[in-house]
């Protein structure tokens, strides 16, 4: 099956976002018509809003809760979302949902006709954020995820990092985690990220696909 929708869900601060941007970057930049769809009604800072101006730019459509990037603070869905999970719509569509099963329920609204449409659920999970320090803890995080959203996981995005600390060991001491949880989950690992200069020497060392990576969202520091 030619899968056209690509979701980025897990926990709070996994990175679902930075890697939602990229990939549609990519999509973009290999010729299909490509938008973002932004769920995130739960976190106000890390949202693909964020990157407006550089999706819009690439000539990426970007749809986004109604009032996201201003002061009101009312969780809104916009409109046009279910369109985008529609079989018939045309071209790719990347989903940012929220962190966490708060986060996820806003997909959960749309789930049949996700399933309907066919897509790819990517778990982010990242070992250095909190609640994601073993992979049981990591586990029952997933499973929330999909009780809340009634959909189900299709694969692991690994997505072990310290922002711009990150160094080739920082990704590789993390392949035995991977490898636990995804026997845990059942799921194969999809890829792993890394920051585009450090992609060419773990494409050696690792035993699943590297996604390079910029970073495009912000850091918690840098928004305060």
């Amino acid at each position: 099956m030619d899968c056209r929708r690509f979701i980025f869900a897990g926990n709070y601060g996994s990175g679902k976002t930075n890697l939602a941007v990229c990939l549609a970057l990519y999509k973009k930049a290999a010729g299909y018509q490509t938008a973002l769809l932004d769920l995130d009604v739960v976190n106000p800072y890390f949202i693909s809003a964020d990157n407006k101006a550089l999706l819009e730019e690439h000539g990426i459509r970007l749809v986004c809760p109604l009032y996201a990037n201003t002061n009101v603070d009312i969780p809104a869905i916009p409109p046009e979302a279910r369109g985008l999970f529609m079989p018939e719509h045309p071209g790719v569509v990347v989903c940012d949902v929220g962190g966490g099963d708060s986060g996820a329920v806003a997909l959960g609204q749309f789930s049949s006709d996700i399933e309907a449409a066919g897509y790819e659920m990517y778990a982010v999970v990242n070992p250095y954020r909190p609640f994601s320090k073993t992979p049981e803890e990591a586990r029952a995080v997933l499973s929330e995820v999909e009780a809340a959203c009634r959909l189900r996981f299709t694969s692991i995005a690994a997505n072990p990092n310290l922002g711009r600390e990150t160094t080739v060991d920082t990704v590789l001491s993390t392949v035995p985690y991977y490898k636990q949880l995804s026997k845990a989950c059942g799921l194969n690992v999809a890829f792993l990220s890394a920051l585009e200069e450090l992609a060419p020497e773990l494409e050696e060392k690792t035993p699943w696909p590297v996604m390079p990576v910029k970073i495009r969202t912000k850091s918690a520091w840098e928004i305060y």
